[in-house]
């Protein structure tokens, strides 16, 4: 079994249930307002959608296409694709990079502000985040403009018979002399925020420590993975003279890009009571809550 069968198997094995368990999620709470009625879980909604997006779009570039031959059912997908959807579907790589660390952040941010000051933060939050989404979206193509307009193909590998998406113009340099700045700078304002709210946690009531607590391990373990990202993603650049070095980095990144883009619903079930009951009572397996007991605090993790 090659090297590529096994990264496809193992991607669809995580990336399925993930995928799941994130649209589980999000009918729970778009179904349970009362009870998950607070701007995390918004931005949640929002971050969850765009790191679909990331998974997917690199599950096609990356992984799908390795094991596509000529002859194979998906070839027509590789073959056929051209104009607009190519460019959108290239530019996509780099492009959710940005989304995904300015999404990190912007928990973060939330977290904190909310945590200083709920009564004047939440409001403000609840009525913006929209129009902070679209902005992380859109303004990274200032930057990422740079690779839509580049031309790019679809090309086919004799050699292991395959699909990629290539592009020979792209001035890579460029391109990552912004986005590692920002990477970096962007895991800097995710631990400062984490290490002030850590502080202030440590002066709230038990009850209260415990519950946003739990938050900030969640979101440790988030910007871990994000730095691990980030180290990879220099290490690239560091080592692209040494094709051993950068091949082993190449094939480890997908797999941190995809720990970033899926680990979310799984801490959001791990670290909040709140949404496991929620779940089990959409399963099935226990009866629903009564109005009066959905009782909703300022800690999602409740």
């Amino acid at each position: 079994m090659s090297v590529a069968v096994i990264s496809l198997i193992a991607s669809v094995s995580y990336g399925l249930p993930s995928a799941c368990l994130y649209l589980i999620t999000f009918i729970i709470i778009i179904r349970n307002r009362k009870t998950f009625d607070s701007s995390f879980f918004e931005i949640y909604l929002f971050d969850g959608a765009m790191n679909l997006l990331t998974y997917f779009a690199g599950f096609f570039t990356m992984r799908l296409n390795k094991v596509t031959c000529e002859e194979c059912l998906m070839a027509p997908l590789y073959k056929n694709l051209d104009g607009l959807l190519l460019k959108f579907i290239g530019t996509m790589g780099v492009h959710m990079a940005y989304v995904q660390y300015s999404m990190s952040t912007l928990v973060s941010l939330n977290r904190l502000s909310v945590l200083l000051n709920f009564n004047f933060f939440e409001p403000i939050w609840k009525r913006c985040i929209w129009i902070v989404v679209i902005l992380i979206y859109f303004i990274p193509f200032l930057n990422t403009n740079v690779v839509f307009n580049n031309p790019m193909k679809v090309t086919h590998s004799e050699e292991d018979d395959s699909y990629s998406i290539t592009s020979p113009e792209l001035p890579i340099t460029k391109i990552y002399g912004i986005l590692i700045p920002f990477m970096f700078i962007a895991n800097i304002i995710c631990v400062l925020c984490n290490t002030i709210s850590v502080i202030f946690i440590s002066k709230l009531s038990i009850h209260r420590k415990t519950a946003e607590s739990n938050f900030l391990i969640m979101m440790s373990i988030t910007c871990s993975v994000q730095i691990v990202g980030t180290v990879i993603t220099i290490a690239l650049q560091y080592f692209s003279t040494s094709p051993l070095v950068f091949s082993i980095l190449g094939m480890i990144l997908p797999y941190s890009s995809d720990g970033l883009s899926l680990v979310q619903p799984w801490l959001l079930v791990c670290f909040s009571h709140s949404m496991r009951e929620d779940m089990k009572s959409m399963l099935g397996l226990t009866t629903k809550r009564s109005e009066r007991q959905l009782f909703h605090t300022r800690s999602f993790t409740n």
